[in-house]
């Protein structure tokens, strides 16, 4: 069972926990986190999410990402993240904070990283993604538009990728 964590729109805790599938009431949030990890040709690693997933299944998303766990902070849950779906260590020198963009019920922490590591050399976790592989700002732009990607706002995109 895992347990969150319920934040105000301030980004902080209110002290109420739920389980994933527990009801968020008007004015709360959850915490969710999102990892970019850029190489040094400025291509985002992007993984196409499990045809089995709730949400987005078959899209292509951002590195890797997920709800922060009861207890944990959003750098670990960076961590977690990119080891569980992606088979990626990450240190704390190799990424840094971006962002916090709000939806609807989460507030989304944005981080970035950099990594050379070959999209082959990595293993994903197959019950999350299906592929992973490098991409350029156009690809995935068009990616956007064509809504091959989840659907984020093209300005919250351009901010990813300006950031590197």
């Amino acid at each position: 069972m895992e347990l969150l964590d319920i934040y105000n729109a301030a980004h902080e805790k209110t002290g109420r926990i739920i389980e994933r599938a527990g009801k968020v009431l008007e004015g709360e949030r959850l915490l969710l986190v999102h990892v970019c990890v850029f190489n040094s040709r400025g291509e985002m690693l992007i993984q196409r999410r499990s045809d089995n997933k709730d949400r987005y299944p078959g899209c292509w998303d951002v590195s890797a990402g997920g709800f922060v766990s009861s207890g944990e902070d959003s750098r670990d849950a960076v961590l977690r993240e990119a080891r569980e779906e992606l088979g990626l260590e990450l240190e704390d020198a190799d990424f840094r904070f971006l962002l916090c963009e709000p939806f609807s019920y989460v507030l989304d922490d944005f981080y970035l990283a950099f990594s050379d590591a070959s999209a082959e050399s990595l293993s994903f976790q197959v019950e999350e993604v299906s592929e992973l592989k490098w991409a350029g700002r156009e690809e995935v732009f068009q990616m956007l538009f064509d809504g091959r990607f989840v659907d984020y706002t093209p300005e919250l995109m351009e901010k990813i990728f300006d950031a590197i």
